[in-house]
């Protein structure tokens, strides 16, 4: 007769499902039963239910008779994304043993009351089942909403609370402290004075008593309170597919649930979710992307993600069922570039061992929160096994092959890029660099295997040595990054090397020395070419050759390189060559943890393909970036074209437009003429984004993405922050905030803290003591150069820009991950 727990095949309502999916959660509950509807109907004479001293003691039994109880309901129709049917339906608190059967009696007959036959205009057939609840003599009592239902706001909870118990809450008899939540900081509290509260009477029922003086203007949450009821609120967001209208009561410090239901109030939601994150792509796209760097680089990312599907076994037709997850994998939100992480779950579970495998994504990624695919199923059948025994081998051939596989890559890219560059792009017509464009990016979309592969066994080795670190190496002084430190395979730290050479030069020269001090970038620049055979001139040339695409931001088609523009890499010597640099090597005492020769083995295994695939996941990014400077090149020039025909007024306007709407008005097919009004709109929108603050790095969206109010970077005030640790070493110095490599005015002997870095920021890494960045992941570039370069790193620090002061001492341990604000 009674349901102790979710039962298949018996239908108990949403309220009671949603009561016992608590439980299996770990939430505290007050103990419950429930009377299924198919039960009821079974004892059912007319209107009246049959109940005996049997049930009645059952119940007892259960719950407890040291306990009054709360009768519900808990309806089909009940709590559901449509209707929620709240307070329609009759509830008895703070019922006696002897009144049970009346209560249960009264509930099961509100179903046919005025109030709910007028509600009720779709004329539902109603199945109610009954729940029978310990009752508990709240402190405190509340609702919080995981979403603001008063302006569609899905980032902002929203909590009521009160003294005493709920029912003065929710049927609006007492008013209620609020308190709004946004990115688990408090960000507003509004305190009423609270009078009175609901209480249990001693002879059943409720009553309305005195709130002692001292408590009517206090706040009835502590702030610590309120943050963990948002934080659940969240989380249960997830559990129940949608945003909750969640209550909720306190006593003796002890938190519980009561109920969780859908918000029914919030216009253009749809039950799944996308959440966005740029944690780790801001590294290759920070601050504002224009239109044609997005429009390039999202068909790319689908491109090669389908071949590195293919390279894995999975079939065509399932590459192509899923051609809307690759097709989306990015997004573009106020000109910010994210991942969208679906479509990045998605990919994974096409892929065996999922749940391994997201893990290990999560933190290449920097991924602060894990984001449940609610539509993945375990594989299970004999052809699931089949298929991925098959991909099992296809791992195991590409590990063995991944080596040769780099080799040939390098071999087939050069020779492309050669070919490319007979083409002589800067004197070609439109068409032609059209043409162009479309055989380099088909080329090299269907060569990038090498690196799709290497990625994917960086995070897999990466994740699997610190996995096997933290199981074997039981001391405190063993670190993973410790082992990854100065390998000796990370091409990025050469510009810094040469750069050191060229500095170095100068420093000994006087002649050199007075030329930068006393010069202007242009007239140095002259002074280069006309003595070009000059060794400082030699180098310098030769930088420019091999690294000169190589800058901050590198990958996006509207950054202006040194190799486009040298005046700007002069300009960086000018400002960087009076510093005194730190050898580039330096000695690291390894503490090789002890182990049994088989173990050892293993760690040696494990430790050996970790430092090749991510040194690796590090160089292949140089061949990327020499990639997108072809592709900057095209379109320069196809600028240069469209400016030299009036089509637009500045040549540099062309990375205003995508990519779809040049190649369109090449070939005839454009829907819109007037390219200077479009680029104008433009101009303003993306003028407005680089105003604004920041958005943060995670993101949630329903329905419509961009009808959504993109929450803010907030503010901290913490004194001890925490991040990810990247590469060991404790230091206690003053910090410089920077938001760019060429800001570089008194760095030296300081920690740089920035939002986050690329390549083009290893110029200025040998200047300082440690790397404190605000995003990023343990396989990001910061991560990975600064661990060859020894310099002590954390990364993922959240709003630690905004956190410190600019000149605050404050002291980092690269092992750990904390900072400790010792002095603003």
């Amino acid at each position: 007769m009674l349901i102790f727990e979710n039962t298949a095949g018996i239908e108990i309502g949403n309220k009671a499902r949603h009561l016992f999916t608590l439980k299996e959660k770990g939430y505290k509950v007050p103990e419950l039963c429930v009377l299924p509807y198919a039960n009821l109907c079974k004892i059912v004479n007319g209107n009246e239910l049959m109940l005996n001293d049997v049930l009645v003691n059952e119940i007892v039994h259960h719950l407890g008779d040291a306990y009054s109880y709360a009768v519900r309901s808990s309806a089909n129709a009940e709590d559901t994304l449509g209707k929620s049917f709240a307070g329609q339906f009759s509830t008895k608190l703070n019922v006696k043993k002897s009144d049970l059967k009346s209560a249960i009696q009264e509930v099961w007959l509100s179903t046919q009351s005025n109030n709910v036959i007028a509600y009720n205009k779709e004329n539902i057939q109603i199945e109610l089942s009954i729940i029978i609840q310990q009752c508990i003599e709240a402190e405190v009592s509340g609702v919080v909403f995981s979403a603001n239902p008063a302006n569609n706001d899905l980032e902002t909870c929203v909590l009521s609370s009160l003294y005493g118990l709920g029912e003065g809450l929710v049927s609006g008899t007492l008013d209620a402290d609020l308190f709004y939540v946004k990115n688990r900081v408090l960000v507003q509290t509004i305190l009423i004075e609270k009078l009175e509260k609901l209480s249990y009477g001693p002879l059943g029922g409720v009553e309305k008593v005195n709130v002692s003086p001292e408590f009517v203007n206090v706040a009835s949450l502590k702030e610590s309170e309120v943050l963990e009821i948002a934080s659940i609120a969240k989380t249960l967001e997830l559990t129940f597919d949608g945003p909750q209208d969640i209550e909720f009561c306190l006593k003796n410090g002890q938190l519980y649930l009561l109920q969780s239901r859908p918000i029914t109030t919030l216009k253009n939601v749809s039950s799944d979710y996308l959440i966005w994150d740029n944690s780790n792509i801001i590294e290759s796209y920070p601050g504002i992307s224009l239109p044609l760097t997005f429009s390039f680089i999202s068909p790319v990312y689908a491109a090669v993600y389908r071949q590195f599907c293919s390279i894995l076994g999975i079939s065509n037709a399932t590459i192509e069922d899923n051609s809307f997850t690759f097709d989306n994998m990015l997004g573009l939100l106020k000109g910010r570039v994210y991942y969208n992480l679906y479509s990045w779950y998605k990919l994974l579970s096409l892929l065996p061992g999922y749940s391994l495998n997201a893990g290990f994504m999560e933190k290449m990624m920097g991924v602060s929160e894990k984001f449940e695919l609610k539509d993945y199923q375990t594989p299970n059948g004999l052809s699931e096994k089949l298929r991925v025994l098959k991909l099992v081998f296809s791992m195991i051939g590409n590990a063995v092959r991944l080596n040769k596989m780099r080799q040939a890559f390098l071999s087939k890219f050069n020779q492309v890029l050669a070919e490319h560059k007979k083409l002589n792009i800067p004197e070609a017509d439109a068409i032609t660099c059209m043409m162009a464009y479309y055989k380099f990016e088909n080329t090299l979309a269907k060569e990038w295997k090498a690196p799709l592969v290497n990625d994917f066994f960086a995070m897999i080795y990466y994740g699997l040595f610190q996995k096997f670190v933290d199981k074997y190496a039981h001391s405190s002084d063993i670190n993973l990054n410790q082992f990854l430190i100065h390998t000796g395979q990370v091409i990025t730290t050469e510009p810094a090397i040469w750069q050191q050479r060229i500095t170095l030069l100068i420093q000994k020269d006087r002649q050199l020395s007075l030329l930068f001090m006393e010069n202007e970038e242009h007239d140095i620049w002259q002074w280069i070419k006309v003595n070009k055979h000059e060794k400082i001139a030699v180098l310098i040339m030769e930088y420019l050759e091999k690294w000169g695409n190589r800058c901050f931001e590198e990958l996006k088609l509207e950054t202006i390189t040194y190799a486009q523009d040298p005046l700007l890499f002069i300009k960086l010597l000018k400002q960087t060559y009076t510093f005194s640099r730190e050898p580039m090597e330096r000695k690291v005492a390894l503490t090789v943890p002890s182990m049994p020769w088989v173990r050892k083995g293993l760690f040696n295994f494990l430790k050996r393909n970790a430092i090749q695939t991510v040194a690796a996941r590090e160089n292949l990014r140089f061949e990327r970036t020499r990639a997108f400077a072809e592709v900057r090149f095209i379109f320069s020039r196809i600028g240069d074209l469209f400016h030299q025909a009036n089509v637009i007024e500045h040549p540099r306007d062309i990375f205003y437009l995508s990519k779809e709407e040049i190649f369109s008005y090449i070939k005839g097919t454009s829907i819109q003429l007037n390219l200077n009004g479009l680029i104008a709109l433009r101009k303003e929108e993306y003028e407005t984004y680089k105003r604004e603050v920041p958005q943060t790095a995670r993101i949630k969206t329903m329905g419509i993405v961009y009808s959504h109010v993109f929450e803010k970077e907030v503010n901290g005030t913490d004194l001890v922050l925490k991040g990810l640790p990247c590469c060991p070493g404790v230091v206690r110095a003053r910090v410089k905030i920077i938001h760019s490599p060429n800001d570089v005015q008194a760095l030296e002997g300081k920690i740089l803290v920035t939002i986050s870095t690329d390549p083009g920021w290893v110029s200025v890494f040998p200047m300082v003591k440690g790397i404190l960045v605000q995003r990023g992941s343990v396989l990001s570039h910061a991560a990975i150069v600064s661990r060859e370069m020894n310099i002590p790193c954390i990364v993922g620090i959240k709003n630690i820009t905004t956190q410190l002061q600019d000149n605050a001492l404050v002291e980092m341990n690269g092992a750990t991950g904390e900072i400790i604000i010792i002095e603003e």
